[in-house]
């Protein structure tokens, strides 16, 4: 019955209902839309770093004088239990000359296979035996291709291979550097182990195998630090979720504004309604009654407009995500599901507050002065 009489309410003010509707659908949409485009962000940009949550980056303590990594001390970082794989690595910023272009680049010192298992040759193969692999950037200022032969501190290369563009990495960078065997970079410097990848078996292992890369080699002195990537992106995290808070609350304010809407109308309704009030009250209905009645027209409001909301934030999400990301597939999580519940609350909880000072004083109208209102 209360419910028949709230619709009931609401329908006699169709136009007024309508654009408090509206108001609560676009705040809504706003908040959920921010939110699944936010989530999706985070995620594709952490897809990036997947591979590399378990990894530990052992790097010289160059606070402490040390400039290198001792092979000693590579050997006792190989050794630890726990670890898929320690990949060492040598590297040296040297002259890179193309026909008439010259330019600066870090070459590494890789195994054919640790090249391998850490990335992608998109053109070519990892052949660092007969040449060696360049970075796709690299490869793009100088005007590289598969075969082109290049001179590094005037020692000629091949070039067997163009790496895949990795995007940003803090391990090893390679899209503006290039990649030589063992043999070939005693060659070209005199380089020592500049940082050791450490590849723990599982992410539960990396804190033990820090501890105890900590306790090997830094046990006289600190010789090295170690940096857990996780920790990395537990930062990236942190700061896409806070980035994401501020977005929505930005998105709020239209709710605000929906929730001010939805007061105004109720304040009006109660004044248009003060004589039907009194008659309620008169025949015997209690103030609880109708503080039922009128919290049932907000929340009506506020239920519809927010399930509408959270429709189109789905479809706009997704368009977002599409025209910005050029990828849907992250819209469908249940993080970024999460944000459309979220704003479906917000939505009709904001309208249920908007709606409690119109409903209490609705029900604190005495009855014989509603029916004398005119």
């Amino acid at each position: 019955m209360f419910f028949e009489l709230a619709r009931r309410n609401l329908e006699r003010t169709k136009v007024r209902s309508a654009l408090a509707i509206v108001g609560i659908l676009i705040g809504v949409m706003a908040i959920s839309a921010i939110g699944i485009f936010g989530e999706s962000l985070k995620s594709a940009v952490l897809e990036n770093f997947k591979d590399f949550a378990n990894e530990l980056i052992v790097s010289p303590n160059y606070q402490r004088g040390y400039s290198f990594i001792e092979e000693r001390d590579v050997e006792k970082i190989q050794k630890i239990p726990g670890i898929e794989k320690a990949i060492a690595v040598k590297s040296d910023y040297l002259l890179i000359e193309f026909r008439d272009r010259k330019t600066y680049a870090t070459v590494y010192e890789l195994k054919e296979t640790d090249l391998k298992s850490m990335f992608k040759v998109e053109k070519g193969n990892a052949d660092l035996e007969r040449g060696c692999v360049v970075g796709k950037r690299l490869a793009k200022n100088l005007d590289l291709r598969v075969g082109s032969v290049i001179l590094i501190n005037g020692n000629e290369f091949k070039v067997t291979g163009i790496l895949e563009d990795t995007g940003f990495r803090y391990d090893i960078n390679p899209n503006f550097a290039v990649i030589v065997s063992e043999k070939n970079f005693a060659i070209l410097s005199t380089a020592e182990f500049s940082s050791v990848v450490v590849k723990a078996k599982t992410i539960e292992d990396v804190a033990r195998v820090k501890e105890e890369i900590e306790k090997r080699v830094n046990s006289k002195d600190e010789k090295v630090t170690v940096f857990e990537m996780k920790r990395f992106l537990e930062t990236i995290t942190q700061a896409f979720n806070q980035i994401n808070l501020f977005l929505m609350a930005i998105a709020s304010v239209s709710l605000l504004v929906a929730g001010v809407s939805i007061l105004n109308i109720m304040l009006m309704s109660t004044i248009e309604r003060t004589k039907e009030i009194g008659i309620m009250r008169a025949i015997g209905a209690s103030r609880a009654t109708v503080l039922k009645i009128f919290l049932l027209e907000a929340l009506i409001l506020g239920l519809i407009g927010s399930l509408v909301g959270s429709v189109l934030s789905v479809v706009a999400g997704y368009g977002i995500n599409y025209l910005v990301l050029r990828e849907t597939r992250y819209v469908f999580q249940i993080t970024t599901i999460g944000y459309v519940f979220l704003g479906f609350l917000v939505g009709v909880s904001v309208s249920i507050l908007s709606g409690l000072y119109p409903a209490w004083k609705a029900s604190r109208l005495e009855p014989i002065e509603a029916l004398r209102f005119e």
